[in-house]
């Protein structure tokens, strides 16, 4: 690496080929060096550990005709210029300038080109700017000298996105580039048993296709036309994050792919998927599928078909058109198992429960095992997780923990199947969730490292994998979770610092990518949890409010989404609990009293929702301490009486759950604190009295909790000072 160079490269690039250069930073950044090689003396120096960081530029110029001040500085901090070639980036003044300083710049530094479209040297389709086709002078100026070019070319037609990046790999830290070959071939090699999965599956539709399609040489597709688009939607949008979607979008693209040969629709969408441009491609099959179901009559399946292919493709960039679609195919075809997992899976994911619940309990009266394993595993999966968020723990264990037997068989069964192996780490991961809040801690913790071993596993081996990255980051988070609440404040800080790294990192390689967003925003909120403890008040209001302003943009993007709207109240809650402890006491009423007014909203549009209504009683305490801090008593004592009998009516409703115990407890804590700044120190006496009942009974049933130990011992120095009084 050039000395003083602050970046590994710079990545210049159109946006209008925005989304592929994300990926591309990512895949770089992220990119796995042999431990063998770290450190090997090259003429770019020694070899890095990691690629981290390459520049983005994501502003290009000012409104002038010169450089903004902050790309220019990181063009000269760039020990490399890598550039997006395609026909934009050829047309792209931006590009061609930043090609052109650089060049001139530095002209002992490598300018590496990335084919991503087009051709060179057709006049049509040119891809290659011409400051990077030209000599630049010792003037700068372009000459009209031409120079040879050495791309690496993301195309299946020239060296595939593996060899691509490993080409651009081998330039930046100067190496031979068939020593990044051998290396990339075995990280190919990990992957083939999923290739091969997917090649299966278009095998087995290939079978079941009419002979005309299959026998027509101009629609003909073969595998690995098939398989190639696939690895590009893989590759260009992180949207596919869900389990068995891949798949999926391998069916989708198969079936159009038959259907082009009758239907011109089908024909064109096709065209436009091969071009990039999923969402053009979109009314085309909507259009199809439309068709289908006005003739559907009383065989619906072809049309359900139709919608699901529709719908895979959908999911590539709008998750919320992905699930109105699939809702229409299981209504047209409830028979269709996996696209009934899949309609649960979108409804589950919008906050939608009793449709999802409806849509899993279909699946699991009908599947069979061995033949409906993915949907079967999916369903029980998604059937815990409702009665999880419902409050239904002891269920939700059970579920849980049928499931995770059942992903043990079949990861068992077939240890090189990735999708197996990371059901049954999600399994850990969901028995935990529900043990934590039972009480359970040293059995949670259990749980989590079991899933993290395998999260941490498959991360390692495919560490330029956005979704495996995404696991190990909530595994982090999970751990983090349990070590906080047995008051281990520093281990919870670190767990939740790793997994803010990567959250940070996928959110800025992929700032289109709602879920990363979301993720990030949690990462922070985690954070602030752990600095809230550590009495780092102004680090933690800093941490709650990045994540409150992530929160805020997603619920605008996706109004009907209840996920999104809730995690915006509970970052309004948080930011206004930690503004009561810095005085802020205005804009503290101001924040709770926006998280309320979503969380009233939210439980009053579900009132069977048992974790609506916990949020709500939670929201009364936050305005009510907000409220008892400004020395409002009466209203404090309103607001959090109303938020007691809601936890009192939970608690009674299910005695297993330790949360809404712990919650009702402190509540009369709360209201005790109320009482005894009125003066009414009796009835404080008693409240005290009432939660401390409550927290005797869960110490009871479960000795080694620490956090209830500690509740415990508070509300005894509470009773002792009204006593001394």
């Amino acid at each position: 690496m050039a000395a003083a160079c602050k970046y590994r490269a710079f990545l210049s690039y159109s946006h209008a080929d925005g989304s592929v250069a994300k990926r591309v930073h990512g895949r770089l950044e992220g990119f796995h060096i042999d431990k063998d090689l770290v450190g090997r003396n090259t003429p770019s120096g020694p070899i890095p550990e990691t690629l981290r960081p390459i520049f983005r530029d994501r502003n290009e110029f000012d409104a002038g005709a010169s450089l903004a001040e902050q790309t220019l500085t990181a063009l000269d901090g760039s020990a490399a210029l890598i550039v997006v070639a395609s026909p934009h980036a050829a047309r792209s003044k931006y590009v061609n300038e930043e090609i052109r300083l650089f060049k001139w710049r530095h002209p002992d530094r490598p300018v590496i080109p990335l084919i991503v479209d087009g051709e060179p040297g057709n006049p049509d389709m040119e891809c290659l700017p011409p400051a990077l086709r030209f000599a630049v002078g010792a003037d700068g100026a372009i000459t009209d000298r031409p120079v040879d070019v050495l791309a690496a070319d993301l195309r299946e037609k020239g060296d595939g996105v593996d060899l691509a990046l490993a080409k651009l790999v081998a330039r930046l830290v100067g190496l031979a580039p068939d020593d990044v070959y051998r290396r990339a071939e075995r990280e190919r090699r990990r992957q083939q048993r999923m290739r091969s999965a997917v090649a299966a599956v278009i095998v087995a539709l290939a079978i079941g296709a009419g002979a005309l399609f299959w026998q027509s040489r101009q629609q003909q597709e073969t595998l690995a036309d098939i398989s190639a688009l696939v690895d590009k939607y893989s590759f260009i949008s992180p949207a596919l994050a869900v389990p068995g979607a891949r798949i999926s979008l391998t069916r989708a693209i198969t079936a159009i792919a038959e259907g082009a040969a009758t239907d011109p629709r089908y024909a064109q969408a096709l065209a436009l998927l091969r071009a990039g441009k999923p969402n053009d491609a979109e009314p085309l099959l909507r259009a199809v599928a439309e068709d289908k179901a006005k003739r559907a009559g009383n065989d619906a399946k072809d049309a359900a078909a139709a919608y699901r292919n529709l719908a895979s493709i959908a999911a590539v960039s709008d998750p919320k058109r992905a699930r109105d679609y699939y809702g229409q195919a299981a209504r047209l075809d409830p028979s269709d198992l996996l696209g009934m997992y899949w309609n649960g899976w979108y409804q589950q994911d919008a906050g939608e429960l009793d449709a999802a619940q409806a849509a899993y309990a279909q699946v699991i009266a009908a599947a069979k095992p061995g033949n409906d394993d993915e949907a079967l595993l999916g369903a029980q999966l998604g059937t815990g997780g409702i009665q999880d968020q419902r409050g239904s723990l002891a269920a939700a264990l059970a579920t849980y923990q049928s499931a995770n037997k059942f992903a043990d068989r079949l990861a068992g069964s077939d240890p090189g199947n990735v999708l197996w192996q990371r059901e049954l780490a999600l399994s850990y991961s969901k028995i935990g969730d529900v043990e934590v809040p039972q009480g359970q801690l040293r059995a949670a913790l259990a749980s989590y490292q079991s899933g993290f071993a395998i999260f941490d596993r498959l991360a390692s081996s495919e560490p330029g994998n956005d979704n495996r990255q995404r696991d190990l980051e909530f595994s982090h988070i999970n751990i983090g979770d349990v070590e906080l609440a047995q008051g281990g404040v520093a281990a919870a800080l670190g767990s939740y610092q790793a997994a803010l790294a990567i959250a940070d990192r996928l959110a800025r390689a992929n700032p289109d990518n709602i879920k990363w967003q979301r993720d990030l925003s949690v990462s922070y909120d985690r954070l602030g949890d752990a600095q809230v403890q550590q009495n780092s008040q102004p680090a933690a209001l800093s941490s709650y409010q990045a994540g409150l302003a992530i929160a805020l943009r997603l619920a605008k993007s996706d109004p009907g989404n209840g996920g999104w709207w809730r995690d915006l109240a509970a970052a309004y809650n948080k930011v206004g609990q930690v503004q009561v402890a810095m005085g802020d006491l205005a804009a503290a009423l101001r924040s709770t009293q926006a998280g309320f007014a979503i969380f009233e909203r939210l439980a009053q549009s579900d009132p069977g929702n048992t974790l609506r209504q916990s949020d709500l009683a939670v929201a009364y305490g936050d305005v009510g301490d907000t409220l008892l801090a400004q020395g409002n008593l009466p209203a404090a004592l309103s607001s959090h009486q109303a938020g007691l009998a809601i936890f009192d009516r939970l608690a009674r409703s299910d005695p297993s759950n330790t949360e809404w115990q712990r919650d009702l407890s402190l509540s009369h804590a709360s209201l005790a604190n109320i009482y005894r700044k009125a003066g009414q120190t009796t009835t404080a006496r008693q409240e005290l009295a009432a939660g401390r009942a409550v927290i005797l009974r869960l110490i009871q049933q479960h000795p080694d909790t620490a956090e209830w130990k500690q509740d415990l011992a508070w509300l005894d120095q509470q009773a002792a000072a009204l006593t001394s009084r």
